[in-house]
């Protein structure tokens, strides 16, 4: 059964207990004597949200064999005491930035270190709608220099319309998106797994909700999800309502699982939105259109100056245009209002946080733009306009976001957990352990079968990953070893690159990326494609 016909038959009931699902196969199979490795005394989540239990784990080359008592005349090869650690799945993260730029991407990067000590085991490439168009191109290089974690590919709107249209602001043309459709075909074709959007980004900004509709429908035949980095997540534009609607309508409209993206209640006009928006899923789910969501457990979200501050109307066309509009004083004059007005929904200049960019950007980094502004002598709309202008245009933190809004999204049972991990901010590194320690451990606010079920086998069941996510006999062995006491975060918003704490063993496909707490260096990671 497919994630979508799961979601359409559970309308508003929980979805944890339907990923039961996934694991009705047997938990043993015929003892064959030697295990490559044997697992024992864990406590063991098999993520599904089901209660943990205590069992052991036999991995033969890249597949689990046995979950549960060891088979008569079981011998290992290597064996693993996990007397009070955690054993889950490995992690997989549907929305995260760690792989962008495959395969161009240096060693060390697709070694993805950032990823495995926080225990994700898989990652998606295309969030945002950046995803790739030529998929099998990218996927075959990508494998061929070797890779860290596993990753799936998005094919992205973004992309594609860039490619048809560059800066457009301009509606697409019949032709050009016969054009667009026919390129997200392809790339279905060649293993996507849906299709990404980033309606909040120049350019895609512009499209209109029919362009959008006809395009992603391309992807209709294949099946798979619309992933989307919504249009507004505030009151930027249509309104954070209007557009998780729009969202809805979209994937629903296409014939795929909507997937609201790191879904959240940004900025001071929407703060205590959280069940709002809940219900306009529940409601979407009762009439028959699947649609979930993934969140990262972060106060501050990660954008780029000019994407948080800029009002899109003044981006059409490229940064040339921008600096035309800029020198005409009746421009400039609105330009401003504008930017004021995107600075206060964000809660002001102290909520700004200048963590990643160029080499001109150096003298700013871990600064406010309060504190830039304060420096440059100018108010801070100018400062960031001028920064702009020049090309500095820098990642920042964006502090946003309450800890209510955040609980409450993470309660729901169709939200998983997802990182969101861009360079400069901690989630990159970090976010993992975060949620386990702060919102399991510390707090609690949901359970640990409902936080590895969100991070593993829900997020399986959605994309349609075979054979992840769950702990089962046939599965592959991408599998956790954790110690409760240990995991915690250590990157902060001022070091954001430090490697998270707590992981004794990360397996991926049968192979050990991290032994007793270390990395081995070893590249397991495939290339995945969908069916």
């Amino acid at each position: 059964m497919t994630s979508r016909s799961l979601l359409r038959r559970s309308h508003g009931r929980c979805f944890v207990p339907l990923l039961l699902v996934l694991a009705t196969a047997p938990t043993t199979l015929a003892a064959q004597d030697t295990v490559d490795v044997l697992i024992t005394g864990g406590r063991v989540y098999d993520g599904t949200g089901a209660a943990p239990r205590e069992a052991a784990l036999g991995i033969r080359g890249e597949r689990l064999v046995f979950v549960g008592p060891v088979p008569a005349n079981t011998v290992a090869r290597q064996r693993i005491d996990a007397r009070g650690q955690i054993v889950t799945p490995g992690f997989i993260d549907p929305h995260t930035h760690a792989y962008e730029g495959l395969p161009r991407l240096g060693l060390e990067r697709r070694r993805n270190l950032s990823s495995l000590m926080q225990g994700i085991t898989t990652v998606v490439l295309g969030a945002d709608g950046r995803g790739p168009l030529e998929v099998k191109q990218v996927l075959d290089s990508a494998e061929a220099l070797g890779l860290g974690t596993n990753t799936y590919a998005l094919t992205g709107f973004g992309t594609v319309r860039s490619r048809v249209m560059g800066n457009s602001s301009a509606p697409a043309t019949p032709a050009q998106r016969a054009t667009m459709r026919a390129l997200i075909a392809t790339a279905m074709q060649e293993g996507a797994y849906g299709v990404g959007s980033g309606l909040f980004y120049v350019p895609q900004t512009y499209a209109r909700t029919d362009e959008v509709i006809d395009v992603v429908s391309a992807a209709r035949p294949f099946g798979g999800v619309y992933d989307t980095h919504q249009r507004d997540e505030s009151s930027y534009s249509i309104g954070l309502f209007a557009s998780t609607r729009e969202a809805i309508r979209i994937g629903c409209e296409s014939g795929l699982t909507t997937n609201i993206g790191h879904i959240k209640a940004l900025g001071v006009d929407l703060w205590g939105s959280a069940d709002s928006v809940l219900a306009i899923m529940r409601e979407a789910r009762a009439r028959g259109c699947p649609v979930v969501a993934d969140q990262y457990p972060w106060t501050a979200s990660g954008t780029g100056l000019s994407a948080a501050l800029m009002p899109r109307w003044a981006q059409a066309g490229g940064r040339d245009s921008l600096r035309l509009r800029a020198a005409d004083a009746t421009l400039r004059a609105r330009l401003l209002a504008d930017m004021r007005d995107n600075l206060r929904r964000r809660g002001g200049d102290s909520t700004l946080l200048l963590i990643d960019g160029t080499i001109d950007a150096v003298p700013y980094l871990g600064k406010t733009l309060k504190q830039v502004a304060a420096e440059s002598g100018q108010p801070a709309v100018e400062t960031a306009l001028d920064l702009v202008l020049r090309g500095i245009d820098m990642g920042v933190a964006s502090f946003n976001m309450t800890e209510p809004d955040i609980e409450t999204f993470m309660r729901d049972p169709f939200v998983m957990t997802s990182s969101d991990g861009s360079d400069g901010h901690p989630r990159l590194f970090a976010t993992y352990p975060r949620k386990i320690r702060r919102y399991v451990l510390d707090k609690p606010v949901i359970s640990m079968e409902r936080m590895v079920a969100s991070a593993s086998g829900q997020v399986a069941a959605t994309y349609g990953l075979a054979d992840r996510g769950v702990l089962r006999a046939g599965a592959f062995a991408d599998v956790l070893v954790f110690d409760p006491a240990e995991v915690r975060e250590e990157a902060t918003y001022t070091e954001p690159r430090k490697l998270a704490s707590g992981m004794r063993w990360v397996f991926v496909n049968g192979r050990a990326a991290v032994a007793n707490g270390t990395a081995t260096n070893v590249m397991a990671g495939k290339a995945l494609r969908r069916r």
